[in-house]
């Protein structure tokens, strides 16, 4: 009879920790570990064939703990062509793992504590772990590696013009009521040549000759702010320095980071037709929706739109207490570098989209603090944009709203359902319940009185 196995590996950098279970959670191979190279790579599909021979296994899954790229190595190792089909690669959240950690009560955890817990999860969840959901390199792998690169560039250079700033708040402050809205290269070639306050007002009183683009009227514009600001007279050679840097730092992240785009748009595996659809939505911009389609890939394998915003955690989720207190929050699952570019996203639609913009003010109007309301437009963005993918048609308001009220018709007053929960015994006022409860038993008694009132009624 043919069986399954799971092997659980403990991923760290240059070797890893493996220990081989049943579907019954019998140990099948005690704890071993091999090293991240050709060797133990070698070895591993020896013992993978071997297993499969020894124990006639179907099935076999290979499953690590997410580590941020370590474990992919390792991954690849379950998908060589030499073994076949009979081994599925997978990794799972490190969150899910901490919390098997917890349910496990595990008084002390080394990598082989590590690899088992791994790989009891898996046993436990078997039905979760399908081959449709196994790990695949394809060409989006690569194309996502390059655009984590430049969102991390983009933070980095936001970071050093949030330095800028403060320090030419500190020591320059008259520049700031004269800073362009965004940052020009002549801007930043001014603190990268001069630096200092008396340095650049000389120049601007000259005009900034050594410098190209510079518009009409800037540099004298320059010149009278310092004149008359209230700027540090004599600029510290430590804080010239540091604005020197800090300038030319984001001169050379920008050009990078624009080098970096223009290859993502030009050269990420994605359908030219789809970038084109999803440009329609005012506010998305040239590389938006690259990076999404990146992530998203083929949308035929979300079974639906309320699918692809759980696989990438901007679907809301719930949590309720017993007294009937409930909390709603973004479940953050998934990709975050989808949810920050939706979140962007989302933001600038409130200025291009008054259909997204009426939804964020709905939301407000209910008492959702801003980041909150954005969650709700990020939700609606993500629905529509699916949408818009599998009926390959362009971001029309009007589609949304039909599909809210497809008949037409006002919604019919829907009867009071019955707690399910409540099968076995109804809910009493003679009970020591917390005030909270009280008051909803009381308003349930009400509404089911005020029903009974209107049946007696009308026969």
């Amino acid at each position: 009879m043919k069986s399954t196995l799971v092997l659980g590996v403990d991923v760290s950098k240059g070797y890893g920790d493996f220990v081989l279970l049943d579907t019954c959670k019998k140990v099948v191979e005690e704890s071993f570990r091999l090293d991240d190279n050709k060797q133990g790579h070698d070895i591993l599909k020896k013992q993978l064939l071997h297993w499969k021979k020894k124990h006639s296994v179907a099935r076999l899954l290979l499953v690590t703990e997410s580590t941020g790229g370590y474990e992919d190595n390792w991954l690849r190792v379950g998908k060589d062509k030499a073994l076949g089909s009979f081994v599925e690669s997978y990794r799972i959240n490190a969150k899910i793992i901490f919390h098997e950690y917890e349910a496990q009560r595990r008084n002390s955890i080394d990598d082989g504590i590590s690899a088992l817990t791994i790989a009891e999860h898996v046993v436990k969840n078997l039905e979760n772990f399908s081959s449709t959901n196994s790990f695949n390199e394809t060409a989006y792998t690569s194309a996502r590696s390059l655009v984590r690169h430049y969102t991390s560039l983009q933070q980095e250079c936001t970071s050093h013009k949030n330095g800028l700033l403060k320090l030419i708040y500190q020591y320059l402050p008259s520049l700031e009521a004269v800073k362009p809205r965004e940052w020009p290269s002549y801007w930043l070639e001014i603190f990268v040549r001069y630096g200092s306050r008396k340095s650049i007002q000389i120049a601007a009183s000259k005009g900034f000759k050594q410098l190209k683009r510079v518009p009409k009227g800037k540099a004298k514009e320059i010149a009278e702010a310092l004149a008359n600001g209230i700027d540090v007279r004599h600029t510290p050679e430590m804080v010239v320095f540091a604005i020197r840097s800090k300038a030319r730092q984001i001169k050379r992240l920008n050009e990078e980071i624009q080098e970096i785009k223009e290859m993502i748009i030009d050269q990420a595996p994605v359908d030219c037709d789809q970038v084109d659809l999803l440009k329609s939505i005012k506010g998305m911009g040239e590389i938006t929706p690259v990076i999404l389609l990146s992530f998203i890939e083929e949308v035929s394998r979300f079974k639906d739109a309320k699918h692809m915003a759980s696989f990438f955690g901007v679907q809301p989720r719930v949590k309720r207490s017993g007294d009937g207190s409930y909390k709603t929050k973004m479940s953050k699952q998934g990709a975050g570098l989808v949810r920050r570019e939706l979140y962007l996203l989302a933001f600038r639609t409130l200025t291009t989209e008054p259909y997204l913009r009426a939804i964020y003010a709905k939301a407000r109007k209910k008492g959702m603090a801003h980041d909150a309301a954005l969650g709700v437009v990020m939700h609606k963005l993500l629905r529509i944009i699916y949408g818009m993918l599998i009926s390959n048609t362009r971001f029309n308001p009007g589609i949304d709203q039909l599909n809210q009220h497809q008949t037409g018709e006002e919604p019919k007053p829907q009867k009071q359902k019955k707690d399910a929960s409540r099968r076995f015994q109804p809910a009493s006022m003679v009970a020591p319940i917390s005030f909270r409860q009280r008051r909803k038993r009381k308003k349930d008694y009400e509404l089911q009185a005020d029903g009974i009132s209107e049946s007696a009624e009308s026969s």
